[in-house]
């Protein structure tokens, strides 16, 4: 079941993350660059991108190698029971802010939050049936995508995969590959190489 529901999130993933980059294409930026929003935007969306690479990591240093195996419930995940999806929708706004597209901004985190949401619905019902009763008392006391901090607590030593680690590592190289893209499109628009149809 659980490669079913990644199967589907990276289609679908995919799928709204072209819409996006063909918009940016084909459209101007709702702020230039000259407005002091753009900066502003592009250093909120900057902050969370580098939040979600780190959080990702963080998260996978207690998950790494027990997904769906043992109910994991300290550290990160005693803040919040869906922590890669919080980071990595952290993430996707903050690429959202920095391409200066007002409708970017709001269709995309709001198209990755609706399918989070229905993915930690199927996924909660698989944990349900997996873990039982532990599972209702873990969720009876944490949110599902909102961080409780006060809740935090972590043993002191703890079991883990280094290649996981090294993984997420990897794996967050990419967030940060946004930025020269979104920069790389403002140069070839303003070179008028890239034809600008509307502004976005």
């Amino acid at each position: 079941m659980a490669k079913a529901l990644n199967k589907n999130r990276m289609l679908i993933s995919k799928i709204a993350l072209g819409a996006t980059i063909l918009v940016v294409l084909l459209s101007r930026q709702y702020w230039p660059e000259e407005n002091p929003y753009h900066e502003i935007f592009e250093v909120i969306g900057i902050t969370l991108v580098s939040l979600c690479m780190v959080g990702r990591v963080y998260t996978t240093a207690f998950l790494g190698g027990f997904k769906n195996d043992v109910l994991v419930t300290h550290g990160i995940y005693s803040v919040l029971r869906n922590p890669l999806y919080f980071f990595s929708l952290l993430g996707i706004t903050g690429i959202a802010f920095m391409f200066n597209h007002v409708s970017v901004m709001l269709v995309l985190p709001l198209s990755f939050l609706i399918l989070y949401l229905g993915l930690i619905k199927r996924e909660e019902v698989f944990l349900h049936d997996k873990f039982g009763t532990a599972y209702e008392e873990y969720a009876q006391n944490t949110y599902v995508l909102i961080p409780r901090f006060v809740r935090y607590s972590t043993p002191e030593t703890m079991e883990f995969n280094p290649k996981y680690l090294t993984k997420a590592l990897l794996d967050s190289v990419w967030w940060l590959s946004a930025l020269p893209i979104i920069e790389l499109v403002e140069y070839l628009q303003a070179q008028n190489i890239l034809p600008v149809l509307f502004t976005s």
